[in-house]
């Protein structure tokens, strides 16, 4: 009887231990694109893409990093990035997709974020063209490009989320001026 009362108990810490793990992959993307700033000397981004993004399983479920070209030399090459020859933007890391059916908060990717950026010959996933990306941003000291990116990520599970709220969600919240990121932990009935 004690092993059948243990089984929720269980599922409910995997659960858990995943959001946790997401809220630590994020951290260290947010941490890669500070780092990139401050390494390239130019700002550096994690673009979030929204209900604009081209590719629908995208939307508001991936991530990636990227940043402008710096400093091209007469070939036309980045500083940093001696195979790249044109102008405009470089990613950093692959797409990333959030894990299951975790979710960013559309509210936060819509109407928070106000950082928007087109990031010209970036590779998108199937040469998608996308408008204006949600981005958060940092600068080359290392704090926040704007002060939106405060708001930090929130993410959810699909099944969590009814008439644009959460019932749970996990938060990561961005200092603005150091651009330190740190997991504030699960937030309750909030708009997503």
């Amino acid at each position: 009887m004690l092993s059948v009362a243990a089984v929720p108990v269980m599922r409910g810490l995997g659960g858990s231990q995943s959001s946790r793990a997401t809220a630590q992959i994020l951290i260290s993307a947010l941490e890669q694109a500070r780092t990139a700033a401050i390494l390239s000397g130019t700002n550096a981004y994690l673009a979030l893409p929204d209900n604009t993004f081209p590719l629908t399983n995208y939307r508001f479920a991936s991530y990636a990093i990227l940043r402008p070209t710096v400093d091209l030399d007469a070939n036309n090459r980045d500083d940093f990035q001696t195979n790249v020859n044109a102008p405009g933007w470089l990613l950093l890391s692959k797409w990333e997709r959030l894990p299951g059916d975790l979710l960013f908060s559309s509210n936060l990717l819509t109407t928070a974020l106000t950082n928007r950026l087109t990031p010209t010959n970036a590779a998108f996933p199937g040469n998608a063209s996308p408008s204006a990306l949600p981005m958060i941003g940092f600068t080359p000291a290392g704090g926040l490009t704007d002060a939106s990116g405060t708001n930090g990520l929130l993410f959810a599970s699909s099944n969590k989320v009814t008439n644009g709220q959460a019932q749970v969600a996990d938060r990561i919240a961005i200092s603005q001026f150091s651009g330190r990121v740190r997991y504030t932990g699960i937030v309750t009935n909030t708009n997503f």
